[in-house]
């Protein structure tokens, strides 16, 4: 039996920022990282003890990809203010980023902990148990227990905020690991009446379409991402797979070859890509494309067992 493999995209947590004059809120569209970290380390200077200083010069940091500095600052905000909600929440999304996800889990519950009534700290706990256990791929019991302890913090931040898009997205996330299509799609697509309409989210909700076999739907939303970012890699590959499904083989081939193009997905990629040729009676090709993507990660089971049934079917041409 072929095997294929599909590549969901992950979402991640979204970033709190205090600013000096107002209430918690996302980082302005115009924020200037360069010139923030100018500004709060002159209020640094001036007042060691500014905690939402400390903070918000880690916001810039984090902006600008100095992650060992914005966790610093993160960190003196929250020794300076222990009770901040804010610095908590984005320490976390930078442990997040690093693959700190205990860590992540950590600081997001502390969050919660200090405000129970903020939608954005259970919309990210909710978010990163759901990754907890999609990455970590548990099955059985423990996993479904996991799982039902995301749903719980994202609906709950959808409670306090009915317009929440980020929650529903983060839902329908969620979903989609676990697996439930149909609800994941009902959830990225209320998060896109809301205002969301990133190639991502259309990635996702074509990837739950593609699960469901509903290939013109799942086609749609991948042109639509790909529309939005020609560079998108994820859904080069996965749309690829939309026209496999459809025994179109050569578009599938300009599919997967624009992935493997792009850097994205490598496994996948090349495994797909010796899909296709298998399909047309190119066993050399396909050997070669399997070969490949065992050059980039020699465990990878799909591409084991397909250039297994590549070789038999090229033994038996020969026979």
């Amino acid at each position: 039996m072929l095997r294929k493999k599909f590549s969901r995209i992950i979402v991640g947590g979204f970033l709190a920022m205090s600013l000096l004059t107002a209430p918690a809120s996302a980082a302005p569209l115009n924020f200037d990282p360069d010139s923030a970290i100018v500004q709060y380390t002159q209020k640094i200077q001036a007042d060691p003890t500014n905690a939402v200083a400390y903070q918000n010069r880690g916001v810039a940091y984090k902006m600008k990809k100095d992650y060992d500095k914005a966790i610093a600052d993160f960190t003196r905000a929250i020794e300076l203010k222990p009770d901040y909600a804010d610095a908590y929440n984005n320490r976390a999304t930078v442990y997040e980023k690093l693959g700190r996800f205990d860590d992540a889990y950590n600081d997001y519950n502390r969050a919660v902990e200090i405000n129970p009534n903020d939608a954005v700290a259970y919309s990210n706990r909710g978010l990163i148990t759901g990754k907890m256990a999609n990455y970590q791929q548990i099955s059985g019991r423990s996993s479904n227990e996991i799982y039902a302890r995301a749903i719980n913090d994202l609906t709950r931040a959808i409670e306090l905020n009915p317009n929440y898009a980020e929650a529903y997205q983060n839902r329908g996330a969620v979903y989609s690991w676990m697996p439930n299509d149909e609800k994941a799609i009902e959830d990225l697509s209320r998060a896109m009446e809301l205002g969301i309409k990133t190639d991502e989210i259309f990635s996702a909700r074509g990837a739950c379409y593609w699960s469901l076999k509903q290939n013109d739907k799942a086609l749609a939303d991948f042109d639509a991402a790909l529309a939005i970012n020609p560079k998108y890699g994820t859904a080069y590959n996965n749309r690829g797979l939309v026209y496999f499904d459809k025994k179109d083989y050569q578009r599938a081939i300009v599919d997967f070859k624009k992935a493997i193009e792009l850097g994205s997905n490598l496994t996948d990629s090349f495994n797909n890509l010796g899909l296709c040729y298998y399909q047309l009676g190119d066993y050399d090709a396909a050997i070669d494309c399997y070969t490949r993507a065992l050059s980039v990660n020699q465990n990878f089971k799909p591409a084991i067992q397909n250039m297994q049934v590549a070789y038999e079917a090229k033994a038996g041409r020969r026979r």
